[in-house]
């Protein structure tokens, strides 16, 4: 992929291009196919990240017990 171009094309089933079309048509909150698919990518990148990002510190608690919560509990 050039760094020149600002976008990129990608090809979806035909039924999953209708199935946005419908929505598009029922709902008319976005203006294009394009939108809809951009705002979808956009939501599916940002729940991918929060994913690693939980994973990441997950396993920063592994590595390093004694950083997590203390051992006995509260004190009495």
């Amino acid at each position: 992929m050039s760094e020149k171009t600002k976008y990129v094309t990608v090809s979806i089933p035909r039924g999953i291009a209708r199935d946005i079309d419908s929505l598009i048509q029922e709902l008319g909150y976005w203006p294009s196919k394009s939108s809809f698919v951009r705002e979808a990518c956009l939501e599916k990148i940002w729940s991918e990240r929060k994913k690693i990002k939980e994973l990441r510190n997950n396993k920063k608690r592994t590595d390093n017990p004694e950083e997590s919560e203390p051992a006995g509990g509260e004190p009495r």
